[in-house]
Protein backbone atom coordinates (compact mmCIF):
# COMPACT_ATOMS: atom_id res chain seq x y z
CA UNK A 1 0.00 0.00 0.00
CA UNK A 2 1.71 3.39 -0.77
CA UNK A 3 1.74 6.04 1.55
CA UNK A 4 -0.28 7.94 -0.07
CA UNK A 5 -3.33 5.52 0.32
CA UNK A 6 -2.53 4.91 3.96
CA UNK A 7 -3.05 8.29 4.74
CA UNK A 8 -6.18 8.51 2.82
CA UNK A 9 -6.96 5.44 5.26
CA UNK A 10 -6.19 6.81 8.12
CA UNK A 11 -7.34 10.09 7.16
CA UNK A 12 -11.17 8.84 6.60
CA UNK A 13 -10.59 6.39 9.80
CA UNK A 14 -9.15 9.44 11.68
CA UNK A 15 -13.00 11.35 10.67
CA UNK A 16 -14.93 8.52 11.64
CA UNK A 17 -13.16 8.38 15.09
CA UNK A 18 -13.64 12.27 15.71
CA UNK A 19 -17.52 11.94 14.30
CA UNK A 20 -18.47 9.09 16.57
CA UNK A 21 -16.91 10.18 19.55
CA UNK A 22 -19.06 13.55 18.93
CA UNK A 23 -22.12 11.45 18.61
CA UNK A 24 -21.33 9.81 21.96
CA UNK A 25 -20.98 13.30 24.15
CA UNK A 26 -24.05 14.22 22.21
CA UNK A 27 -25.78 11.09 23.33
CA UNK A 28 -24.58 10.91 26.82
CA UNK A 29 -25.40 14.60 27.28
CA UNK A 30 -29.21 13.74 26.37
CA UNK A 31 -29.54 10.30 27.99
CA UNK A 32 -27.75 11.98 31.33
CA UNK A 33 -31.17 13.92 31.52
CA UNK A 34 -33.39 10.99 31.22
CA UNK A 35 -31.11 8.97 33.20
CA UNK A 36 -31.07 11.51 36.35
CA UNK A 37 -35.26 11.95 35.77
CA UNK A 38 -35.85 8.32 35.52
CA UNK A 39 -38.15 8.34 38.66
CA UNK A 40 -40.43 11.08 37.35
CA UNK A 41 -40.07 9.87 34.13
CA UNK A 42 -41.34 5.80 34.45
CA UNK A 43 -44.36 5.45 36.92
CA UNK A 44 -43.22 2.80 39.65
CA UNK A 45 -39.57 3.38 39.52
CA UNK A 46 -37.80 3.61 42.64
CA UNK A 47 -34.50 5.45 41.92
CA UNK A 48 -31.94 8.04 43.88
CA UNK A 49 -30.13 10.66 42.64
CA UNK A 50 -26.66 8.56 44.16
CA UNK A 51 -28.29 5.37 41.79
CA UNK A 52 -28.86 7.84 38.58
CA UNK A 53 -24.80 9.21 38.93
CA UNK A 54 -23.74 5.61 39.05
CA UNK A 55 -26.22 4.56 35.90
CA UNK A 56 -24.74 7.57 33.82
CA UNK A 57 -21.19 6.70 35.50
CA UNK A 58 -21.13 3.43 33.94
CA UNK A 59 -22.41 5.01 30.40
CA UNK A 60 -19.37 7.37 30.74
CA UNK A 61 -17.03 4.67 31.47
CA UNK A 62 -17.67 2.96 27.93
CA UNK A 63 -17.79 6.00 26.09
CA UNK A 64 -13.98 6.82 28.01
CA UNK A 65 -12.72 3.55 25.74
CA UNK A 66 -13.65 4.66 22.19
CA UNK A 67 -12.87 8.22 23.69
CA UNK A 68 -8.91 7.23 25.06
CA UNK A 69 -8.63 5.10 21.43
CA UNK A 70 -9.89 8.60 19.72
CA UNK A 71 -6.80 10.38 21.95
CA UNK A 72 -4.11 7.82 20.74
CA UNK A 73 -5.64 8.47 16.91
CA UNK A 74 -5.33 12.43 17.53
CA UNK A 75 -1.84 12.17 19.11
CA UNK A 76 -0.54 10.49 16.18
CA UNK A 77 -2.48 12.01 13.68
CA UNK A 78 -1.15 15.10 14.80
CA UNK A 79 2.18 14.36 15.10
CA UNK A 80 2.80 13.09 11.69
CA UNK A 81 0.77 16.11 10.19
CA UNK A 82 3.11 18.88 12.32
CA UNK A 83 6.09 17.48 10.86
CA UNK A 84 4.72 17.13 7.09
CA UNK A 85 2.57 20.21 6.72
CA UNK A 86 3.41 23.49 8.04
CA UNK A 87 0.10 23.05 9.96
CA UNK A 88 0.48 24.80 13.24
CA UNK A 89 -3.78 25.83 14.85
CA UNK A 90 -5.11 22.31 13.68
CA UNK A 91 -2.91 20.20 15.38
CA UNK A 92 -2.83 22.21 18.32
CA UNK A 93 -6.54 22.09 18.31
CA UNK A 94 -6.11 18.35 18.36
CA UNK A 95 -3.29 18.00 21.29
CA UNK A 96 -6.02 19.87 22.74
CA UNK A 97 -8.72 17.28 21.97
CA UNK A 98 -6.17 15.08 23.66
CA UNK A 99 -5.46 16.44 26.58
CA UNK A 100 -9.34 17.04 27.47
CA UNK A 101 -9.74 13.43 26.98
CA UNK A 102 -7.03 12.26 29.20
CA UNK A 103 -8.19 15.17 31.84
CA UNK A 104 -12.31 13.47 31.14
CA UNK A 105 -11.01 10.12 31.18
CA UNK A 106 -7.81 9.82 33.85
CA UNK A 107 -8.70 12.34 36.22
CA UNK A 108 -12.19 13.01 36.81
CA UNK A 109 -14.17 9.67 36.25
CA UNK A 110 -11.82 7.97 38.03
CA UNK A 111 -12.40 10.52 40.91
CA UNK A 112 -16.39 10.60 40.57
CA UNK A 113 -16.20 6.28 40.64
CA UNK A 114 -13.57 6.46 43.65
CA UNK A 115 -16.21 9.00 45.62
CA UNK A 116 -19.37 6.26 44.08
CA UNK A 117 -17.60 3.51 45.85
CA UNK A 118 -16.96 5.31 49.61
CA UNK A 119 -20.76 6.02 49.08
CA UNK A 120 -23.68 9.20 48.83
CA UNK A 121 -21.70 10.93 51.56
CA UNK A 122 -19.05 11.72 49.33
CA UNK A 123 -20.88 12.99 46.37
CA UNK A 124 -22.58 15.45 48.93
CA UNK A 125 -19.36 17.38 49.50
CA UNK A 126 -18.49 20.68 48.02
CA UNK A 127 -15.35 19.10 46.88
CA UNK A 128 -16.94 16.37 44.77
CA UNK A 129 -19.57 19.19 43.66
CA UNK A 130 -17.03 21.45 42.61
CA UNK A 131 -14.90 18.33 40.79
CA UNK A 132 -18.17 17.03 39.14
CA UNK A 133 -18.86 20.80 37.62
CA UNK A 134 -15.18 20.96 36.56
CA UNK A 135 -15.73 17.31 34.33
CA UNK A 136 -19.29 18.90 33.20
CA UNK A 137 -16.97 21.83 31.48
CA UNK A 138 -14.23 19.49 30.05
CA UNK A 139 -16.91 16.84 28.35
CA UNK A 140 -18.83 20.74 26.75
CA UNK A 141 -15.33 22.15 26.07
CA UNK A 142 -14.02 19.08 24.36
CA UNK A 143 -17.36 18.85 22.53
CA UNK A 144 -16.91 21.83 20.75
CA UNK A 145 -13.45 21.10 20.10
CA UNK A 146 -13.96 17.73 18.61
CA UNK A 147 -15.93 19.70 16.34
CA UNK A 148 -13.91 22.19 15.52
CA UNK A 149 -10.88 19.69 14.85
CA UNK A 150 -13.55 17.55 12.61
CA UNK A 151 -14.22 20.50 10.74
CA UNK A 152 -10.81 21.98 10.35
CA UNK A 153 -9.49 18.43 9.56
CA UNK A 154 -12.75 17.53 7.20
CA UNK A 155 -12.00 20.92 5.05
CA UNK A 156 -8.41 20.32 4.84
CA UNK A 157 -8.83 17.06 3.26
CA UNK A 158 -11.56 18.49 1.04
CA UNK A 159 -9.30 21.02 -0.53
CA UNK A 160 -6.44 18.62 -0.43
CA UNK A 161 -8.28 16.93 -2.93
CA UNK A 162 -9.25 19.37 -4.72
CA UNK A 163 -6.50 20.84 -5.63
CA UNK A 164 -5.30 16.94 -6.47
CA UNK A 165 -2.77 16.96 -4.26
Amino acid sequence: MSKTKFYSLFSALYLLFIALSIGLILASAFSASVVFRGASLAEGLEITLFQSGILMTQIFVKVNFLLNILALLILIYELIALQTTRQKFTPLLGFINAILILLFTLYYTPYIIEAQTIGETAIETLEFNQMHQQSELVFKTLLVTLILLFFARFFGILNSVCKGK
